[in-house]
């Protein structure tokens, strides 16, 4: 195909995150617009509305929401529209358009084709509950096999996590870890809500936690602490949703625990200033056991006191920063004993709080990962 490739063009595309993904737009999209790049963006519509106004350097072009059955049709829409595209650069978001790279490369041998690995996705699927057990580990064994095929056709993979680095090593093509670290957020002075607030924000499902999220708020009620409250913020499936609200009217938590579902990035901002704890306790299995998660982080910028799982990567990191307590998740005891000590003791909280914004501001925000994005797209272009 001969095609006269755009060199400051951008083609990013994602067949399963929707437009309003933090990481995918707010973060890297905007960070290429900002720098003088041309951005045809292509991802699924979402409950949020999109507001954003089409310009000369930013495209929006949604995809309709379906079920899982709809992906193979996004697929080829997606893979016609990059063939019609005449961006220089092809940067995707999803393991299931891996196999897009060598036929994309096939038909445009001279463009720049990235794949951001937000996950790990054959080590995560080992843990999935939606497989039959018997067939997890065959299924990811065929699949990074799949993986390191298609991966050379890529001109670029960026990781999002600096342990995936170690898996891919034997695969020659450039590499570059661009963690999912904060945009940067002014600090707020909000007022904490009456009630002491405990806040998670991202996909709610049993291994990030949510139902010893729930035990956590039941074991303090029954401890005496009548004032308290969850707010559960992030999708849920809804065999998870039916769960969550059988567990809070079996246990008459309803009155204790908000759901929210998927909000806009700018208001999850609010709901953490008006918290009094950030909470992150995913279930210690392996795809968290190496990897640092994004609300850590975003914790520390909303001067929010963090109550996370003791996986050793994360207890490091909240022990050096000075940030907030860890507990083992499968004692739900111990978390609640954890939780009472915030409770108990304002200025530990207020410590906590300091230390995370000064951590925020010093080391732990997106402007050093958007050089790295900038770098990499000026790099390949040499």
């Amino acid at each position: 195909m001969n095609q006269n490739l755009q060199a400051n063009k951008v083609f990013m595309f994602s067949s399963v995150h929707v437009w309003s993904d933090t990481r995918i737009f707010f973060k890297e999209a905007m960070t290429l617009v900002d720098n003088g790049f041309t951005v045809d963006f292509h991802a699924v519509d979402g409950p949020n509305a999109c507001t954003v106004e089409p310009n000369a350097q930013l495209q929006m072009q949604l995809l309709p929401r379906g079920n899982k059955l709809a992906r193979p049709k996004r697929w080829r829409e997606l893979y016609q529209k990059a063939l019609a595209s005449d961006a220089l650069y092809y940067h995707f978001h999803d393991f299931e358009l891996l196999f897009l790279a060598p036929k994309i490369k096939k038909r445009k041998p001279n463009c720049k084709i990235i794949y951001d690995m937000h996950e790990n996705f054959p080590a995560m699927l080992r843990t999935k509950e939606w497989i039959p057990a018997l067939a997890r580990k065959p299924l990811s064994k065929v699949l990074a096999s799949k993986e390191k095929k298609w991966m050379p056709a890529c001109d670029a993979v960026i990781f999002a996590e600096t342990s995936y680095k170690k898996h891919y090593e034997q695969v020659d093509v450039q590499k570059v870890d661009i963690l999912n670290l904060p945009t940067w957020q002014e600090e707020m002075r909000a007022t904490k809500e009456e009630r002491f607030t405990f806040v998670y924000v991202g996909d709610i499902v049993r291994d990030r936690g949510v139902f010893d999220m729930l035990a956590l708020v039941r074991t303090l009620k029954d401890r005496g602490h009548s004032a308290v409250q969850l707010k559960l913020i992030g999708p849920m499936q809804p065999q998870v949703e039916q769960e969550v609200t059988e567990y809070i009217r079996k246990y008459g938590l309803e009155d204790t625990v908000i759901t929210y579902g998927r909000i806009p990035y700018t208001e999850i901002w609010q709901q953490y200033a008006s918290a009094h704890v950030g909470l992150c306790l995913l279930h210690p299995i392996p795809n968290y056991m190496h990897s640092l998660a994004t609300k850590l982080f975003e914790y520390m910028a909303a001067g929010l006191p963090i109550l996370a799982t003791d996986i050793p990567d994360w207890k490091a990191l909240l022990e050096t920063t000075d940030t907030g307590l860890t507990a083992n998740v499968w004692n739900a005891e111990e978390v609640a004993e954890q939780a009472e000590k915030l409770m108990r003791d304002p200025a530990l909280r207020q410590h906590f709080a300091l230390r995370g914004r000064k951590a925020f501001e010093t080391m732990y925000n997106w402007q050093t990962e958007a050089d790295k994005l900038v770098h990499l797209y000026r790099n390949l272009h040499c």
